[in-house]
């Protein structure tokens, strides 16, 4: 009993400061929920309920998040969504500081307080950020989408080499993110990259043929993994729309992405497509964004063929945004490149739209906190779903003292092109040791596990850039990935010297 409570007192005093952040972090959700009990609306949010009511996948969105929802109604409304919402942000910090903290003490075991303040500085913008705060009270997809992303890459990078387990649970989790938001297909590449990276259980012995037969079939097992949750979504939607896929119009959000350079004069698009030629710049001085001029200002082409969700709509912004970008190839790369570069600007435009842009900030009255394009369909969802906790509300002064927090304490874009050049300079840097005897082992995973990190930030910075355009709350979900990256390229490569006197492990 006596070794129990001073192993669990060593292990206290091990994670001492980042049980004080962690606490700090979880007071900062409790404030935020007090001074806005219920959820915050976006153009999206009423999308998500109907399908949660409902229990059917929606037509424009992926139905993982209302699933999520429909899985919450019965505890207590809106209030239950704020809890858990406030819970994912909270493991998200929790997994960067355990995988940090892991790979620091491997190298630092008796160094105690390095390893921890590393975590906790690598933890910090993920549990303390502002913006973050706030987009665990939006009623959209992404704090649950982001939260399935970090732990797909801890379980990835938990144990190295890779057990097969461990890859089809990652696999698995980034078929779930997924089928919450469509830009989640294309991360199983970069889990499939990081398995190379970091290595797999069984591809360390014998000659190259079994190493790369055990990395391959570690590799099939995480894609069939992902595929399941991937697959079986289709199948549903299939049932309700008699074709396969996660929306019925995602083409035409792609079509937004070509406005911004399509020349039809160099495309020369067939007759029936010539409608969709952009016009440019929009009347609205609200509109920055050039794929939001093109879908809902007043001079969007869709007008003229039945909306976007019109009958003809998706059809036809499909074959046009491929002629687009078969045309003009390095027009449409330039275009992502400069709003993925957008997440590291200083400060924050209004973008894409000045009413857009407003709602990722906590709202100063109820009034405020509705989406008025729709305030009375949401009002009625709002209530068909979580009754009494459906109204929204603004209670002072918590409302006022979160709205400050968020105003001062949010990560800027130059702090974040910081942390995404780290891991390119410090594995640059270390290519040297990789020639000294007894490093090249470890160099390999190690780096692997940072650069996985790594990719999967720049992969949540560049998709939804390259297939629908820039927006500040997607740029969120690359933090906690940018923060792990960063931290694990601190670590060293080799563990530290046994200190004089330390007696040899026996193991």
């Amino acid at each position: 009993m006596l070794r129990r409570l001073s192993a669990c007192g060593r292990w206290a005093w091990r994670h001492a400061l980042f049980a004080g952040v962690l606490a700090a972090a979880a007071m900062l959700r409790i404030v935020a929920a007090a001074g806005y009990p219920s959820m915050l609306w976006t153009g999206d949010s009423a999308v998500y309920v109907r399908a949660a009511l409902t229990l059917t996948p929606a037509a424009h969105h992926p139905g993982g998040y209302p699933i999520l929802l429909w899985l919450l109604r019965p505890l207590h409304g809106f209030t239950a969504v704020v809890a858990a919402q406030a819970v994912m942000g909270l493991l998200s910090g929790v997994m960067v500081y355990a995988l940090v903290w892991r790979a620091a003490h491997a190298r630092w075991p008796h160094r105690p307080w390095l390893p921890q303040a590393l975590g906790c500085a690598a933890s910090i913008p993920v549990l303390l950020d502002g913006d973050r705060l706030q987009l665990e009270h939006l009623l959209v997809s992404d704090e649950l989408f982001a939260f399935l992303v970090m732990s797909a890459v801890t379980v990835l990078l938990w144990r190295s080499p890779v057990p097969r387990w461990s890859a089809g649970v990652a696999g698995l989790l980034a078929g779930c993110a997924a089928v919450t938001r469509i830009v989640g297909l294309p991360l199983i590449l970069v889990i499939a990259a990081g398995l190379v990276m970091t290595g797999v259980n069984g591809a360390g012995a014998g000659g190259g043929a079994w190493r790369r037969r055990a990395s391959g079939l570690t590799v099939i097992v995480a894609v069939g993994a992902f595929l399941v949750p991937v697959t079986a979504y289709m199948a549903w939607f299939h049932s309700h729309y008699g074709e396969w896929g996660f929306n019925r119009h995602g083409a035409v959000w792609l079509y937004g992405r070509t406005a911004a350079f399509a020349d039809c004069a160099r495309i020369r698009p067939a007759p029936d497509l010539a409608v969709l030629c952009p016009k440019r710049p929009p009347s609205d001085p609200r509109i920055a964004s050039p794929v939001y001029a093109a879908m809902f200002s007043k001079e969007s082409p869709f007008r003229r063929i039945g909306g976007i969700y019109g009958p003809r709509s998706n059809d036809l912004a499909r074959r046009f945004l491929w002629a687009a970008i078969k045309t003009q190839p390095g027009d449409y790369l330039r275009v992502v490149a400069r709003d993925t570069l957008r997440a590291f600007a200083p400060g924050r435009s209004p973008y894409p739209t000045t009413w857009t842009e407003a709602k990722y900030h906590f709202p100063k009255s109820a009034r405020r906190a509705l989406n008025s394009a729709a305030a009375v369909r949401q009002t009625e969802l709002a209530a068909a779903y979580g009754g009494a906790t459906g109204v929204t509300r603004v209670v002072q002064p918590y409302a006022r003292w979160v709205r400050a927090y968020q105003a001062r304490l949010s990560l800027p874009g130059p702090a974040l092109a910081v942390l995404m050049l780290i891991p390119v300079v410090g594995v640059a840097a270390r290519r040297r040791q990789r020639r000294r005897p007894g490093t090249e082992a470890g160099a390999r995973g190690q780096d692997g596990e940072a650069l996985t990190a790594w990719l999967m930030a720049w992969a949540l910075l560049v998709i939804p850039a390259a297939s629908a355009d820039y927006d500040p709350r997607y740029v969120l979900p690359a933090i906690p990935l940018a923060c792990l990256a960063a931290a694990l390229t601190l670590v060293p490569r080799t563990p530290a010297p046994e200190r004089p006197g330390a007696e040899a492990n026996p193991n």
